[in-house]
């Protein structure tokens, strides 16, 4: 667990999620619970850091999901090395609307997912209430004013570069 800072917790009786904003991007802390105890060896726990340029996707989906307007999910794909299947999936969604017509009624499910293999263990999904969008989303917002503020914020156009993480919004963009 970090202590010594601002940091957002999402606990449920099977893990808890501490989100702690830096400069660089959202480290994700996920320590599973088993028969009540946090266990922080074995492949449930992860500490990852979500880089910069993921985040900003993430705080939009959040905030919009939590004050309930149309949004697309939001995948952060981190690509492990060349030829290996150790590719990282955050995934932020919710469920198929359940209004008339295909709107949102507002009872959707909010969930995230966190897969880093193929393990029960290591495919971790969470369900998500009001007061944990808004911890992503204070979260998120956290790290970019860290950002901003570090002078880590400065992007720059790199049409050919090869891209480290995709998200559902950036492979939009590419295929444009």
């Amino acid at each position: 667990m970090y202590i010594g800072g601002v940091t957002f917790t999402i606990s449920k009786s099977f893990g808890n999620l501490q989100l702690v904003p830096e400069a660089a991007g959202l480290r994700t802390f996920y320590t599973p619970v088993v028969n009540g105890v946090e266990q922080s060896e074995g492949l449930g726990f992860l500490n990852l850091l979500l880089p910069l340029d993921a985040v900003g996707g993430l705080w939009a989906t959040a905030r919009a999901f939590l004050y309930g307007v149309e949004s697309l999910d939001e995948n952060v794909i981190m690509q492990g090395i060349e030829g290996s299947e150790s590719d990282i999936l955050i995934k932020l969604y919710r469920d198929k609307p359940r209004g008339p017509n295909g709107k949102l009624s507002g009872e959707e499910t909010c969930w995230l997912r966190l897969v880093t293999g193929r393990s029960e263990e290591e495919r971790r999904r969470i369900k998500l209430g009001p007061r944990d969008l808004l911890c992503i989303e204070l979260a998120c917002t956290a790290v970019l004013s860290l950002a901003t503020h570090a002078g880590l914020h400065n992007p720059q156009l790199a049409p050919h570069a090869a891209r480290i993480v995709r998200t559902s919004t950036a492979a939009a963009a590419l295929a444009e």
